[in-house]
């Protein structure tokens, strides 16, 4: 009897040694899955951050490359430099002062086609014109003008460089 359980106790006792290996690289692989999803996971940042610093880049060179365009080049003659520097001065306040004018001529002449189509005082005729849409507009050019400025001042936007 005792022959018998020392043969398969010798002849299981052979398996042992590659049972442990097989567990021990099945642990080791799951090690090295783990390892890979952590390197694929880092890689995948990167990259993200990657593009982000390029998407950065390409924008603040596009800011460059905007300012650079609308740069003046003076002649060297005083009175031409004048005349140019007070021209690209005023491009935005002489188109606001356009708009501005033309949604005046168009508001009073339909007071002035209501008044004398429709017989109203001027009064009643300019409260009817003057509509919830034209506040709303007036709020929004308002709100953006004193909003662009507030940011220049908060930002520092304002600086020369």
């Amino acid at each position: 009897m005792l022959t018998i359980l020392t043969s398969i106790i010798g002849f299981v006792g052979g398996f042992v040694p590659d049972i442990l290996k097989y567990f021990k690289q099945k642990q080791d692989n799951a090690h090295e899955l783990e390892v890979m999803k952590l390197q694929i996971e880092a890689q995948e940042k990167l990259h993200t951050q990657r593009l982000e610093e390029i998407n950065a880049q390409a924008d603040i060179a596009e800011s460059k490359a905007l300012y650079q365009s609308a740069k003046v080049e003076y002649s060297g003659v005083k009175w031409v430099d004048a005349i140019i520097g007070f021209l690209n001065g005023t491009v935005r306040p002489v188109v606001a002062y356009l708009f501005v004018g033309l949604y005046s001529v168009v508001k009073l002449a339909q007071v002035y086609s209501m008044v004398h189509t429709s017989g109203t005082t001027y009064l009643d005729a300019v409260k009817y014109t003057y509509t919830e849409l034209d506040m709303s507009c007036l709020m929004l050019v308002l709100s953006y003008y004193f909003g662009q400025r507030m940011s220049t001042k908060v930002f520092g936007l304002d600086k020369k460089k």
